[in-house]
């Protein structure tokens, strides 16, 4: 996992199956190349918790989040606590894409 570019930490815990990679800010790498390396290293990746900065901008009627770097984009979906935010987000963007840190 080190030898992803734009890595600065990685974390492993065997124990709870868990890998915590801190990437540096111009980092390009996406989380498909992610899944990949993992899976070629022998691990299975259930689910990934994201924390990352780029665009929220809205597409067909639906909210898509592009990270800075990588251009990588994802859905945004409205679920539970999380509604509050995606209206939020959604009233914001009648002015153009923003910028956000997820």
């Amino acid at each position: 996992m080190r030898k992803i570019q734009g890595t600065r930490a990685v974390r492993v815990s065997l124990n709870d199956g868990l890998i915590v990679l801190d990437l540096n800010p111009s980092n390009t790498v996406t989380l498909a190349q992610l899944r990949t390396v993992l899976k070629n290293n022998g691990f299975v990746s259930k689910e990934a918790r994201l924390e990352a900065a780029g665009t929220v901008a809205a597409d067909d009627q639906a909210l898509v989040f592009t990270v800075s770097g990588s251009g990588e984009r994802f859905a945004l979906l409205p679920s539970g606590n999380a509604r509050t935010a995606y209206e939020g987000l959604k009233e914001r963007l009648q002015a153009g894409p923003v910028t956000v840190e997820l």
